[in-house]
């Protein structure tokens, strides 16, 4: 088979082939931003864009999420309850064994 650029691929086609040129522009996707455009726009940034529309989009994610939460039941209930209380007490504990330890180093090493 010919090269494109050849002769003979001109004849075979039937129609002439375009040579691009260097003076045609290159087309961007349509979401491309070249660098020197991401730079010019991060400096046009007004106070809708760094205050107001974080504010919006963080009251819209939380409108969301209290439309999505359902108020437990009763059993649920007093199974996280139970949890919250098995956990102070174990903190509590922990606490209570820490400072009882600690009491006696502290007079030794101080030496009151």
């Amino acid at each position: 088979r010919p090269h494109r650029g050849s002769i003979n691929a001109t004849l075979l086609n039937d129609r002439p082939i375009k040579k691009k040129t260097n003076d045609q522009p290159r087309r961007q996707s349509a979401g491309a931003i070249d660098k020197q455009t991401e730079l010019k726009m991060a400096g046009d940034e007004g106070f809708y864009e760094v205050a107001v529309q974080p504010m919006r989009d963080f009251a819209k994610d939380s409108m969301h999420l209290v439309k999505k939460c359902t108020k437990p039941d009763r059993k649920e209930f007093t199974q996280i309850a139970k949890a919250t209380g098995v956990g102070f007490a174990i903190m509590g504990f922990i606490g209570f064994f820490v400072k009882l330890v600690h009491i006696p180093i502290n007079n030794i090493l101080v030496g009151n």
